[in-house]
Parts: structure tokens; sequence; C-alpha cells
């Protein structure tokens, strides 16, 4: 069960990425601002998360929803592993780690591959879903401090590093856990989409609209990134950045997720997931970073 915090208590005007300290706020939203870091440029909800019953309303994870697509998920997941094995092949690199692994299907894709991969996630449905299937592969857990030094080669997070209350701290047990050449991928949403600007253009044009989208909000998309703020991020701990490229959530998965918001919604989805294609700012992005 997820233990929530008083508001007050997660309020956070700091960077949790660099340290820069009392970042402004660039968004005033319903009960939460969302504060920009003037050195990295992340972007973060300020408080990090809110009461329960304020968080009714915030779009969590249906995991459901991500077996219902499973097909296009490990099309994607096909695409990513291409990524990992150009930059440290399974003959070089071979114990992988995947944080926020749900159902394990990358990983399984990655022992498919030759990697001696293995998962952890925080939710204990998925696990035990793993574990009826493939015992072993997935284990309940996040990166922490049990983690042994550089023990791993390649550790990877796909859309989990924006949901994180402190991304700082987990960056930190990234270069830990890390052998010395070691790989980091991610991909979390991108501060350069299409998405991201028009939706954040209209919170400023509007304010006082109540709850407005804006791919944001505590408790779930706490944090955004972006191929700038990677960068920096990375580049400050001494990573070497390998590949920064955008990218597009398949649509798909988009509808998936927002089926429940009705046809005037899924319409405005697949308007902005074609427009992300055409213009090449897709919501998000996967960086790929080498361990010093």
């Amino acid at each position: 069960m997820v233990s929530y915090a008083p508001m007050n208590a997660l309020a956070e005007s700091n960077c949790r990425l660099c340290g820069t300290a009392d970042c402004p706020a660039v968004l005033d939203c319903d009960r939460f601002q969302v504060r920009r870091c003037p050195s990295c440029t992340t972007l973060w909800c300020d408080p990090l998360r809110l009461l329960p019953e304020e968080e009714a309303g915030s779009d969590g994870v249906i995991e459901d929803t991500y077996l219902s697509v499973d097909e296009t998920i490990q099309r994607d997941n096909r695409e990513r592993l291409a990524v990992i094995e150009s930059l440290a092949p399974p003959s070089s690199h071979p114990r992988l780690l995947e944080i926020g692994c749900m159902h394990g299907g990358f990983v399984l894709q990655a022992q498919r591959a030759g990697y001696q991969a293995k998962g952890l996630d925080i939710s204990r449905p998925a696990v035990e879903w793993a574990a009826e299937r493939h015992p072993g592969m997935v284990d309940l857990g996040t990166l922490d401090a049990s983690q042994p030094d550089a023990s791993m080669d390649v550790i990877a997070g796909f859309n989990v590093v924006e949901h994180m209350d402190d991304p700082g701290e987990f960056l930190g047990h990234v270069s830990r856990v890390l052998r010395p050449g070691g790989l980091f991928v991610a991909e979390t949403p991108a501060q350069e989409s299409l998405y991201h600007h028009v939706l954040f253009a209209r919170a400023k044009l509007l304010p006082g609209m109540g709850l407005q989208e804006i791919g944001m909000h505590p408790g779930t998309h706490i944090f955004k990134f972006g191929r700038r703020a990677w960068t920096h991020v990375l580049e400050r701990r001494s990573f070497e950045v390998l590949d920064v490229r955008a990218k597009s959530t398949p649509l798909r998965e988009l509808l998936a997720k927002n089926r429940a918001r009705g046809l005037v919604f899924a319409a405005g989805t697949v308007g902005f997931g074609l427009a992300q294609r055409v213009t090449g700012l897709g919501n998000r992005v996967l960086v790929a970073a080498r361990a010093p």
C-alpha cells in the first residue's frame, strides 16, 4: 500500500536532480505548481504528492491496460533492446537489470537476446503475474542500497523515473550499481514534445480552469525531463551521453490508457500522436549513457 505524507511535507522548491535551491514556479495548477530548475531545466510538481482524496482523479497505471496492448509494447521493447545491443552487447555487458519492469516483457526479450536479465517492480500483482509464468525473472522492489556496488553492466528504466519522488537518489544508486563502463538507458516524457508545448501554453493562457490536463500531476508524472535536461543531469554525474532521441508512444497504447476519458479525448490523442510523428516532436525521450 502506498503511504502518503501530509501535503506540506512533500512541498519541494529545490531541484532533486542538481541541488539548485528556490527554483521558480512556471505554472500554477489546481492544488499544485510546476517548478523548473534554471540549471538543469528539469520540471517537477510541487508538492510531489497530494493527499489520497486529492489524487483520486489522477491518471494512475492500470495494469490490465498494458496486458491488453502487450503486442504493441513488445514492438516498442524490441526497439529499446536494439539500442542497448548496439551500445552494450551481451558478450561484453551480460548483466542487465530493468527497474519498473511491470510484467517482465522487456526482461524476457533481453534474456532471449543473451543477457542475464532480471527485473524489479513495486507492483505486487505484476510481480506475481510474472512469477507464475517466468519464475525468478522479476522481484518485488526497486533499486536501493541492497543492490551490491558494480554488480550490473546495464540498468534500464522505461517510463518509470518520472514517477519517483527522488530521481536524484535513484541516479546515485545507478552510478553505484553500474560497473565502470556500464550502460544506463532511460525513457521518460519529454519537454520538447508537441504535446507538452500545446498543453502548457493552454494552461498559461487559460489559468484557473481547474483540473487541466498538462501531462504532469503529483503522485503520477511528478518529474518531466527532456533532451537538454537528461544531458545536463547525466553529464554532471560524469556519465558519457551516447544517444538522446525523440520517441512517440504507440497510438494503441495511448488510446488504451485513456479509453475511460471518452471519444473527444481519444480523438485529441490520435491527433497529437499523428502530429508528433509528422513534426518529430515525440512525447518521449530515450537516453543512453556510459558510466564512468
